[in-house]
C-alpha cells in the first residue's frame, strides 16, 4: 500500500491550519503581505519585489552586516559578534533608533541556507533570536526577544535581476502597544527591502 496519498493528505491538512497571507500594501514595485499566527499578537510580514541587480549584488548588501549603519534605516550600531563554518553561521548584534520610541537592540543567529550553483537556484539567509554568546543588555535599550526572518533571492531575466522576498516575525517589546508594533512592522519591512534595493543598484 502506498503511503503517498496519506502523506499528501497530512501535508494538505497541515497547510490548512495556517492563516492565509493577505496583501496589505503595494507601492513602488513592492508588495507587502501579512498574517497573524494563531495565538499571536503581532503579524508576520513579508515583502516581495523585483530588484534591478543580479542576486550576488543583492546578496553582498544583505551579508555586509558591519555596514548596516550605512545601508539600513534607523540603524545606530551593527556588528558581527561571531562567525562559524566559514561564515555560514553568524551571530549579529544591531541597535535600532526608530522615531518616537526607545532604542531597541537585537541579537540574531543567521544561517546561510542557499542552494546556488552556476547562477541557478536561490540564495537564502534565515535567522532566529540568539540565546548564547550574546552581548549584555544595555540600560535604556529594549532587547527584542522575538526575531525570526529570512531573505530569499531568486534570479530573474537570465540572472540580471533578482526577485527578493523579505520575511519578518518580530515583537519590539517594551511598553509599545501591540497594534502600534504591528503597524510599524508593516511599514519597516518594505522600507528595509527598499534600502537593500537602493544599495544593490549602487553597486552596478
Amino acid at each position: 500500500m502506498s503511503l503517498l496519498p496519506t502523506l499528501s493528505l497530512l501535508l494538505l491538512l497541515a497547510g490548512a491550519d495556517e492563516p492565509a497571507w493577505k496583501q496589505v500594501a503595494r507601492d513602488d514595485g513592492i508588495t507587502v503581505l501579512a498574517r497573524t499566527p494563531e495565538g499571536g499578537s503581532v503579524s508576520e510580514v513579508k515583502a516581495t519585489g523585483l530588484m534591478d541587480a543580479p542576486p550576488h549584488d543583492v546578496w553582498r548588501v544583505i551579508r555586509d552586516y558591519n555596514n548596516y549603519t550605512k545601508t539600513m534605516p534607523y540603524t545606530d550600531e551593527s556588528r558581527v559578534v561571531s562567525s562559524e563554518q566559514d561564515g555560514k553561521v553568524i551571530v549579529f548584534h544591531c541597535v535600532v533608533n526608530a522615531p518616537l520610541v526607545d532604542k531597541r537592540d537585537f541579537v540574531i543567529r543567521i544561517v546561510d541556507e542557499s542552494d546556488w550553483k552556476d547562477g541557478k537556484g536561490f540564495l537564502k539567509t534565515a535567522w532566529t533570536a540568539a540565546t548564547e554568546g550574546v552581548p549584555p543588555e544595555r540600560e535604556g535599550v529594549v532587547r527584542v526577544k522575538l526575531n525570526t526572518g529570512y531573505w530569499l533571492l531568486e534570479p530573474r531575466e537570465e540572472g540580471k535581476k533578482t526577485f527578493a522576498t523579505y520575511y519578518l516575525y518580530t515583537d519590539p517589546g517594551g511598553s509599545l502597544p501591540k497594534w502600534i508594533a504591528d503597524r510599524a512592522n508593516k511599514t519597516s519591512v518594505p522600507d528595509v527591502l527598499r534600502a537593500v534595493r537602493k544599495a544593490a543598484a549602487a553597486k552596478k
